[in-house]
């Protein structure tokens, strides 16, 4: 009575003009209600609460999109994927690579959280050699994808091997003279 901090369970009076408060301790489990039912003058009213549901970190699924042909030994960035389906943060790791929280400037490869609505990429570099794939992987609350990069199949893309390759080249061409 008076909503001034001190509160009882024991039936009491009231007079007109007074306020009157009530308060409960909410439920420990999620998405449970606890009541308080106030009756003065016998009419009731009910007070109620209820806790969020329990946390969810289990994202919707997400994927990449795989890459052919890639230049061998460059950077390679995924395509941007938007975190939803989890009401919580939800812990983040990449294998592989390194990803990004809204794909800007900063790419990490230590574990961390997202929130729904974020989004990330992931990058890394690519084979050194023809034909070859490199993948990161992605996980959010359990839920994983990859990314891939397979370089081309061709002697092009002008990757360090092909540099070492043309130097021996020149150099047995040049013994044999």
């Amino acid at each position: 009575v008076g909503c001034t901090g001190t509160y009882g369970a024991a039936a009491s009076t009231i007079t007109n003009g007074q306020t009157i408060c009530a308060r409960h301790t909410s439920s420990a489990t999620g998405a449970t209600a606890v009541n308080t039912v106030v009756t003065i003058g016998g009419i009731s009213d009910t007070f109620s609460s209820t806790t969020l549901a329990d946390p969810d970190t289990t994202p919707a699924a997400f994927s990449f999109t795989d890459v052919e042909k890639a230049d061998r030994a460059t950077a390679q960035t995924s395509n941007t994927i938007t975190v939803t389906g989890i009401n919580a943060a939800a812990p983040i790791s990449v294998s592989g690579g390194e990803y990004s929280i809204g794909c800007g400037a900063a790419f990490t490869s230590a574990a961390g959280t997202v929130t729904s609505g974020q989004t990330v990429c992931v990058r890394h570099t690519s084979a050194d050699a023809k034909n070859t794939a490199v993948t990161t992987t992605l996980t959010i609350g359990g839920v994983s994808d990859g990314y891939t990069s397979t370089t081309k199949k061709g002697s092009g893309g002008g990757g360090a091997t092909d540099l070492w390759l043309a130097l021996l080249a020149l150099a047995g061409a040049a013994a044999g003279r």
